[in-house]
């Protein structure tokens, strides 16, 4: 059996071909020059049948490939990297629908359509009728899971050396490719390209012979002359015509961020913090692998704390407005303006004045006064955020969100998930408030068993440390 190819584009890249090559055994592909230097094996241009990508400016990767491959990634990941969190589509890329046009919104140029199975899709351009039938392939996959999904009435095929546009007439070849071998596969694709399709010439075509291109070519013909017979076939209903890949999205928190630069670091000497600081911004990734280069010259530690200590006098300065990016893994993430910063050695006390009498303090149900303030104290890595409310400098109450632990980002901002465990102190009574979320994250896959039990374990200690009446309850580690 011929084992699987992968191919990597991420931040994390080394860890994660280090955790598949040795524990899956799949074959790396199509290399950048750092892997191959690192990994020592031959610049490849074959074929992939798993691609790994960075998502949300590296806040995590997808997996795209056949489902059987992307779930053993997927379980390798809860096994060594457990505070990951996956995300599994049940929709998949590039599959074939039969879909109806549900509603048209022509101030924002699109289409909703219905898909089958009570899931819509979005199709840009409002050209339709409601009612109408239309036959669409899915693009994009979103992470979160009120964001529907992109679909196209363009059907490609993709192959291992070519992708088939269906209803096209054109050649194009990948941009990636140096001028003679685009020119020679622009060549040979006006030569092999079948009648009533477009094709598109791969990178991985410069290593095929004409033969497998052709035998390539021909595989797709007939899976878009299947494709029309199953639609000529098929009923009026919303419903798939035709497969496509498996899409999981992992998101990285800081706790798994660290594992994962520990496992780098068994292959390359990475400096501290080193995917906290790839992920933090686009602008800082080159100044991260200058840092690393010179590391083995000066202390890489030293190094680290240097460039983490420049940050935070950027973004997280005294006295600086501080943001929140908030997600619950369901919708995009929301922001909003937090508060005034003050340090306290490495804990950040974030405070803000309420000037309007409007609206009540979530979860306590009083009233908003003018003058009331609220104090949250929080601290990098730290899986609880604590917020106080008081009036008159008397606390009206105090509130607990379990959240994964706490990023702090590019431009002030606090990133965490709330995880949909909360706690509350109003007049010295306690009240706990569990979503379920949890359980519905680890019946779904989507956490593992060890993250939910730490998660619950920091829940009780919260909980009895706000009976205690601990001035500020941060549980930044918890084994």
């Amino acid at each position: 059996m011929v084992s699987p190819t992968f191919r990597v584009r991420s931040i994390y890249d080394i860890a994660l071909i280090k955790l598949v090559s040795e524990n899956l055994k799949y074959n790396l592909v199509q290399t950048l020059p750092e892997q191959t230097n690192v990994f020592k094996v031959e610049d490849r241009l074959d074929p992939y049948d798993l691609e790994i990508q960075d998502i949300l400016g590296g806040y995590g990767i997808s997996i795209e490939g056949e489902e059987e491959y992307v779930s053993a990634i997927t379980a390798l990941l809860h096994k060594t990297i457990p505070d990951s969190i996956i995300l599994q589509h049940p929709v998949q890329l590039h599959a074939v629908y039969n879909g109806k046009v549900v509603h048209i919104n022509n101030e924002k140029n699109l289409s909703v359509i219905d898909i089958g199975e009570n899931v819509n899709t979005i199709l840009f351009g409002s050209n339709f009728h409601r009612g109408q039938k239309v036959v669409v392939q899915i693009k994009q996959l979103n992470v979160f899971e009120d964001q529907l999904p992109v679909c196209s009435t363009t059907i490609h095929f993709p192959g291992q050396s070519v992708i088939l546009e269906r209803d096209a007439n054109f050649v194009r070849v990948s941009r990636k490719l140096p001028k003679n071998d685009r020119d020679k596969l622009f060549a040979l694709g006006k030569d092999l390209r079948p009648g009533d399709h477009g094709l598109i010439m791969r990178t991985s075509a410069t290593k095929a012979s004409q033969e497998a291109i052709q035998a390539d070519i021909d595989q797709l013909v007939q899976r878009a002359e299947e494709l029309d017979l199953l639609i000529s076939g098929s009923s009026y209903g919303p419903g798939i015509l035709q497969p496509g890949q498996t899409v999981a999205h992992i998101l990285f928190v800081k706790a798994a961020k660290e594992k994962i630069t520990a496992i780098r670091n068994e292959i390359v000497s990475s400096i501290p913090l080193y995917h906290w600081f790839m992920s933090y911004s686009p602008e800082l990734k080159l100044t991260t692998q200058f840092a690393e280069k010179i590391a083995s010259d000066i202390d890489g530690k030293k190094l680290a704390d240097m460039l983490k200590k420049l940050i935070l006098e950027k973004d997280f300065s005294e006295n600086s407005i501080i943001y929140l990016q908030e997600y619950n893994l369901t919708s995009p993430p929301q922001e909003r303006i937090l508060g005034q910063l003050s340090w306290d050695d490495d804990v950040l006390n974030i405070k803000r004045s309420f000037r309007s009498s409007r609206g009540t303090h979530h979860n306590l149900d009083v009233e908003i006064k003018q003058g009331d303030t609220s104090s949250i104290v929080v601290k990098e890595g730290s899986w609880s955020v604590h917020m106080k409310i008081l009036r008159d400098e008397k606390i009206l109450g105090e509130i607990i969100k379990i959240v994964t632990p706490v990023d702090l980002c590019d431009g002030g901002k606090l990133r965490y998930i709330d995880l949909g465990l909360t706690l509350i102190k109003k007049d010295d009574e306690i009240k706990d408030l569990d979503q379920g979320i949890i359980n519905q994250l680890f019946e779904r896959g989507i956490i593992s068993s060890q993250l939910k039990e730490k998660i619950y374990s920091i829940f009780e200690e919260c909980k009895k440390q706000l009976s205690e009446g601990k001035e500020s309850i941060l549980i930044s580690s918890k084994k």
